[in-house]
């Protein structure tokens, strides 16, 4: 058990314990955060430009079904 100075067997030591830095772990995160937001930046208009030709594809197919039931129903 750690004890305050002045209160035990530690009391010399406890004035050298110092929290440990985590600047060098929260730099390297914030590092990997900002490339990983560049890299979906990069990968954005990819992104983009695939989600509107699936959405394309969908309203090609339904339109094909509309004209499919409407030339059913008409006989």
């Amino acid at each position: 058990m750690i004890e305050f100075p002045g209160n035990g067997t530690l009391s010399g030591f406890a004035r050298y314990i110092v929290m440990p830095s985590h600047a060098e772990e929260n730099r390297a995160r914030a590092e990997r955060q900002f490339k990983a937001r560049e890299q979906q930046k990069a990968d954005a208009p990819k992104a983009w430009a695939d989600y509107q030709a699936a959405q394309q594809k969908i309203r090609d197919r339904t339109r094909e079904l509309r004209e499919l039931r409407l030339a059913r129903v008409k006989r």
